[in-house]
């Protein structure tokens, strides 16, 4: 049973006797166990919904609807499946304490996987796991190969059962899923020849591997007692950028599409520019960092200025990774009468100054940074730095808690058009 934790207002669900904390029992005679069930059966335009009322007895309704209407009942998050593995690089064993709670949960779950785009390496699923993914067409799935050799891939995982990677993505390709795939990319360990292997395995699936990125694998400074791993060099990142690269020219050629992507943090470290936005096709990984810099300087490119505005101070704050793109663009608003905008560089002190990006910077970094500085009227931070439906950092510190702090509205913004806006509104 699925039970309803709100109904959003104006759907079709608020015209049926039907309360939050009541449950769904089935539709159409079939049981709903999760949100995954539910998506899949409500679409039916006619549906037969029995509902167990939370003060006891059962009720059914009948209902010709839109195959696109979801009725509007919002259920809770999914209870979600543990991880098996042991990665040697895995994140969650290179936090410290003081996170959300929720950020400590190692997830190898395909409904999530399909429902968010989470990545899992298919080491979890059991017999009717399978049935399901196929009888529900559960597809696109994400999915973490970072290498297609058994052995390398068993040792990467940390777990010598990690079933044949190749041979479950045929099976998946065989039942119509389509899979966005991602490798880890570790110095000494998958690069190289392995990479090279990788990357014509996976090619060897299209189209059913619909995209391939490359992303370097993430260190924080908590690695103690773990598999010592290292950072990669710019003369390396160089060198994946140009055989990723070697590889997506080859598949254009072949299959019409490039297939394979370096993540814009190989891009960084190499000290290259990232390509232009045709590079990126459709952006299929663009949530795994590929092609996120390429698709903020074309909103840039494509955002126009006021010639004034109301007078305006404001403190945009950036991490490490990203400052030197931004700084170019942030130029143009000198243009801008009334504007004075003053750029802050966020060093990641929480996880350790090899991490780089904004997506993991925290509410007290950003305070203890920002602590005495001449903030002026409002302060942008990156979007990515929240949690989107609960405004709260990595940390726990809430955006409303970081305003009081700093006693300066604060306001996160995810393009260039997004932060012209809020300037141009002001406060």
């Amino acid at each position: 049973m699925l039970e309803i934790l709100a109904i959003k207002p104006g759907s079709t669900a608020t015209g049926i006797d039907i309360k939050r904390g009541d449950t769904i029992v089935s539709i159409n005679g079939k049981a709903v166990n999760d949100v995954i069930d539910y998506q899949f059966l409500v679409a039916d335009p006619h549906v037969a919904i029995v509902f167990q009322r939370r003060k006891g007895g059962r009720k059914t309704i009948r209902l010709d609807k839109d195959p696109d209407d979801t009725l509007g009942f919002e259920f809770a998050p999914l209870t979600i499946r543990r991880c098996r593995n042991k990665c040697i690089f895995c994140f969650v064993d290179q936090m410290p304490a003081a996170c959300r709670k929720s950020l400590y949960v190692k997830d190898d779950d395909y409904r999530a996987s399909f429902l968010y785009g989470n990545y899992i390496t298919l080491g979890a699923l059991d017999e009717p796991d399978w049935q399901r993914i196929f009888s529900q067409r559960l597809s696109p799935l994400y999915i973490s190969v970072h290498a297609t050799d058994p052995t390398l891939r068993a040792f990467i995982v940390g777990n010598k059962k990690a079933p044949d990677i190749i041979g479950s993505l045929k099976r998946l390709a065989a039942g119509g899923i389509r899979m966005h795939t991602q490798v880890v990319l570790c110095p000494d360990i998958n690069d190289g020849e392995q990479l090279q292997k990788t990357l014509a395995d996976l090619s060897g699936l299209f189209p059913a591997v619909a995209s391939i990125a490359v992303v370097p694998v993430g260190l924080t400074m908590f690695r103690k007692g773990l598999f010592p791993l290292r950072a990669f060099t710019r003369s390396e990142a160089r060198a994946v950028i140009d055989s990723v690269t070697q590889f997506g020219s080859r598949f254009r050629r072949e299959y019409g599409t490039r297939l394979v992507f370096s993540s814009d943090e190989f891009y960084v470290k190499a000290g290259v520019p990232v390509p232009p936005f045709s590079f990126y096709e459709d952006f299929p990984q663009i949530e795994n960092g590929v092609g996120m810099v390429a698709d903020f300087l074309r909103n840039a490119a494509r955002t126009r200025l006021p010639a004034r505005i109301k007078p305006l101070k404001a403190t945009v704050v950036s991490g490490v990774s990203f400052s030197g793109i931004l700084k170019e663009e942030l130029v143009r608003l000198k243009a801008v009468a009334g504007l004075r905008v003053n750029q802050v560089v966020v060093p990641n002190k929480f996880f350790g100054p090899s991490v780089t990006v904004a997506g993991l910077l925290t509410g007290s970094d950003i305070a203890a940074t920002l602590a005495g500085k001449r903030l002026g009227d409002l302060v942008i931070i990156p979007f990515e730095t929240l949690k989107p439906d609960e405004n709260v950092f990595l940390d726990g510190m809430g955006l409303s808690a970081l305003g009081n702090m700093l006693c300066v509205p604060i306001v996160p913004t995810a393009t260039f058009g997004d932060l012209v806006s809020v300037l141009r509104k002001g406060v």
